[in-house]
C-alpha cells in the first residue's frame, strides 16, 4: 500500500516535460526582455554620441571649406606685411578650427566606447546560466 501511494505522488513524464517547457520558456523571455532593455540604453547613447561625431565631421568640413572672412582677416592683419599675409591667416584659422572638431570627436568616441557595443550585462547572465545549467547537469 506504501508502494502505491508513492507512485501516485510522482509527476508523469509529460507533466514534467511540460512544466520544463514552460520554465525554458519563461527563461528565454527574461533573456530576451534583458537584451532588449540593454539594446535601448546603448541606442539612446548612440543618440547623442552619434550626432556629435556629424558636428565634429561638419566642423572639420567647416574647417576646409568655410574660413571665416573676419577671422581671417584679423589673424593676416596680425602677421608681418608679406604677399604670403592671407595665405598664412587661412592656414591658422582651418588649424584652430581642426583642434576644436578633434576635442568633439574625441569627446564623442570616448562616451561611445565607455557603454561599448556588445550587450554586456546580457553576456554575463547568460554566461552565468551556463555555469547554473552546467552545475546542475553534473549534480543530476
Amino acid at each position: 500500500m506504501h508502494r502505491v501511494n508513492h507512485v501516485h505522488n510522482e509527476k508523469s513524464v509529460g507533466t514534467v516535460l511540460s512544466e520544463t517547457k514552460e520554465e525554458l520558456k519563461e527563461f528565454l523571455q527574461t533573456r530576451i526582455a534583458m537584451l532588449k532593455a540593454e539594446i535601448r540604453e546603448k541606442i539612446s547613447t548612440f543618440k547623442y554620441a552619434i550626432p556629435m561625431l556629424l558636428g565634429a565631421a561638419v566642423l572639420v568640413v567647416a574647417a576646409w571649406i568655410v574660413l571665416t572672412f573676419a577671422f581671417v582677416a584679423l589673424v593676416a592683419a596680425w602677421l608681418p606685411q608679406s604677399p604670403f599675409n592671407w595665405f598664412w591667416a587661412g592656414l591658422i584659422v582651418a588649424g584652430i578650427y581642426f583642434v576644436i572638431a578633434v576635442g568633439i570627436g574625441w569627446f564623442a568616441y570616448a562616451e561611445i566606447n565607455s557603454v561599448g557595443v556588445a550587450p554586456n550585462r546580457t553576456l554575463e547572465v547568460l554566461k552565468q546560466d551556463q555555469v547554473w545549467i552546467q552545475n546542475e547537469a553534473r549534480t543530476a
